[in-house]
Parts: structure tokens; C-alpha cells; sequence
């Protein structure tokens, strides 16, 4: 059962990618139990990173991966940008391709929609997630990437951020043999208890001793604690409040690309409070 974590990107003073920094939270990652990242994903700004950026990272992220598994991150609207991303992963080494819907055209069709993944999906010479998101505008549906995992052998599966169990629930129905993984965490013990097989957590930046303990261990408690830091944690803006927990750590987390922004005083005084009190993951 894998534990990814929807890694932040390190941003510097001015913006750049801190190309030490991620290194060392691909070694954190490492440290506590994660199986993989996902780069340039939701969490990771994937959007506010130029192709350019996004392949370099693919470069860098796969070159000192250790043991953790890479999965790259297509959030792009472009297909054209999609389809090079495609390829520049594969070219970089990573074991698999995350694929969003082209968020800005919200008013595509599920036929356009369709085609847009199947453009995407051919190019691909690694498997490849898609990616069930609410804030792209689209549910993907679960008729529609049946139809899809018919037609290409390298479409992997489904990676679902709704926080609707019974959509996750037709998912696995829908797509026997193919990898379904939840990305709300409040839903990771009762998804593996229904046969998920684990999770992309944006949640694990903060505390990914407990999201590759539960993805093991199947918890009660754990899952009470998981409960406890989405209800406080995400009560802020993501990545911001994970890029917070991280500095305050001790770690790399780094700043926010505009348009975001890092938590104010209150905010960021609130989250080391919670820190304090709370089973926080080891920093070597």
C-alpha cells in the first residue's frame, strides 16, 4: 500500500526553486516511512511552475530520489505542454505520471475532456493517474475512466480528492485491477478497509509518520490523530500551512510563489501551538 506525499516546492527569497532544499525534504520524506512524492503537484505549485521548471525538477527530484518512488506532475491546461511533460518524465526516470483536468476550460465537454486525457495517455511511455480534483471544475467519472483504462495499457489508475466516499467506492469498481488511491486523509482508514490502495497526501508535508505508519498499520488512534491535524492544519490555505509546519521544524519549507501567500503572525503563532502539543515527525 504506498504513502506519497504531495510535496511542497521550495521556493527561495525570490522565488526560485531551492534545488538544495528539496533534496533535503526528499530525504525527510525518506527518513519518515514515505514511499514516493508526487512533483509539481497541487501542493507542489505545479501551476506556478513553468515547463522548464517542472522538467528540471523531474531531473533533480529522480537523481536523488534514494528509495522514494517519483511521480511527476502534469497540472497543466496545455496539451501540448502535457504531452512534452510526459516525455521529459520518462526521460527523467520517474515511475509514474499524475494527470489533472485542464482546470481553465470549464466548460469542456466529458467528450473533451475525454480527449484530452486519451491525447495524454497515448504519448505516454510511463503509466499514468489521473487525477479526480474539485477545483479543476471536473468530476471525473468513473464510466469514463473505464473506458479509458480499456483503451490505453498505460492508464495506472485514479488518484480521488473529492472527500466523497461513495465516489471512491464506484472508482474501485469501476477500475478492478487498476491502483485507486484517496487524497482526503480523513477518508485513508475506511478507503484501505474497502480496498484502496493508499494514498497522494498533501497532508503528510506536515506529519508523514503518520501517513506512511497508517497506510501499514490501519489505526484507530492513528486515524484519530490524522483526524486531529487535517481539522486543525487545513483550516489554513495549502501549501502555505505545510511550507509553515516545515520551517518551523527546522526544514527547508521555504515561501510562497505569488499570487500566494505565507500564513500571517497569528496564523503561523496558532500552528506552532498546535506543533507543540501535537506528535510532530523527527527532523533528522
Amino acid at each position: 500500500m504506498p504513502a506519497f506525499t504531495a510535496l511542497v516546492t521550495p521556493f527561495d527569497s525570490r522565488f526560485r526553486v531551492d534545488e538544495p532544499a528539496l533534496v533535503r525534504l526528499l530525504a525527510w520524506h525518506e527518513a519518515n516511512g514515505m514511499d514516493g512524492v508526487v512533483i509539481a503537484g497541487t501542493n507542489g505549485e505545479g501551476p506556478s511552475l513553468s515547463g522548464a521548471e517542472k522538467r528540471d525538477l523531474f531531473q533533480l527530484a529522480c537523481s536523488s530520489a534514494g528509495r522514494l518512488r517519483i511521480v511527476a506532475g502534469l497540472g497543466t491546461c496545455a496539451l501540448s505542454e502535457a504531452t512534452w511533460l510526459a516525455r521529459r518524465a520518462a526521460e527523467a526516470g520517474a515511475e509514474m505520471l499524475l494527470v489533472q483536468a485542464p482546470f481553465y476550460f470549464r466548460s469542456a465537454s466529458e467528450r473533451g475532456l475525454e480527449g484530452f486525457f486519451e491525447a495524454v495517455l497515448a504519448e505516454s511511455d510511463i503509466p499514468a493517474l489521473l487525477y479526480n480534483h474539485p477545483m479543476t471544475g471536473f468530476t471525473l467519472s468513473p464510466e469514463m475512466l473505464s473506458r479509458l483504462a480499456e483503451k490505453h495499457s498505460s492508464f495506472a489508475g485514479v488518484k480521488d480528492s473529492s472527500g466523497d466516499f461513495e465516489l471512491f467506492l464506484r472508482y474501485r469498481q469501476a477500475l478492478p485491477g487498476k491502483v485507486v488511491l484517496v487524497g482526503d486523509e480523513r477518508l485513508l482508514l475506511r478507503s484501505l478497509q474497502e480496498g484502496g490502495d493508499g494514498t497522494i497526501s498533501g497532508l503528510a508535508n506536515s506529519v508523514p509518520h503518520l501517513i506512511s505508519r497508517q497506510v501499514r498499520e490501519r489505526s484507530d488512534a492513528l486515524q484519530q490523530l490524522i483526524d486531529d491535524a487535517v481539522e486543525r492544519l487545513k483550516r489554513y490555505p495549502q501549501p502555505a500551512v505545510h511550507k509553515c509546519v516545515l520551517n518551523s521544524l527546522g526544514l527547508p519549507g521555504g515561501t510562497l510563489r505569488p499570487p500566494l501567500e505565507p500564513l500571517d503572525g497569528a496564523s503561523t503563532d496558532d500552528v506552532s501551538r498546535f506543533l507543540a502539543g501535537f506528535a510532530a515527525p523527527p527532523t533528522a
